[in-house]
């Protein structure tokens, strides 16, 4: 997996209503798993779209990682996806982020890349900066 990231805040835009500007992109080979045969298209050995989108978020919690603070962590909240082309298992394929976080929310445009440039898929998406702790006791059975 090849990694790259930057992160800018023009004249110090955090906290002044227009977000922080946080981009990045993660290339990973299709695997098996990642095929759409996985999701009831037999014998379709293509990137598939659930694994799209899982993969395109996975990017998104790698990459905003670095500017949360400790105890924070970022749940997906919305997603637009549009996919374009495939790929086959074995191919790499490059997931590019351009994520703005204003607040507790991050906008993301996101572009999906085959190996030889193609653009497999596009969108945005939405993720909500929350309290791990305080969200994960959310989620815990009731007890007595």
């Amino acid at each position: 997996m090849a990694a790259s990231g930057a992160a800018s805040d023009p004249a110090g835009a955090a906290g002044a209503g227009q977000g922080r500007r946080v981009e990045g992109e993660r290339t990973r080979v299709v695997r098996e798993d990642d095929c759409a045969t996985r999701w009831g298209n037999e014998g379709l050995m293509v990137l598939s779209t659930p694994a799209m989108l899982g993969l395109m978020e996975q990017t998104c919690v790698e990459v905003l990682a670095p500017v949360l603070s400790s105890g924070e962590m970022t749940v997906g909240v919305g997603v637009t996806l549009t996919h374009a082309a495939a790929a086959g298992r074995g191919e790499p394929v490059t997931y590019r982020v351009a994520l703005t976080v204003a607040g507790r929310d991050v906008d993301v445009d996101f572009t999906v890349v085959g190996p030889t440039g193609t653009v497999l898929g596009h969108g945005s998406h939405r993720r909500r900066i929350v309290d791990r702790a305080a969200f994960l006791r959310r989620l815990a059975p009731p007890t007595g």
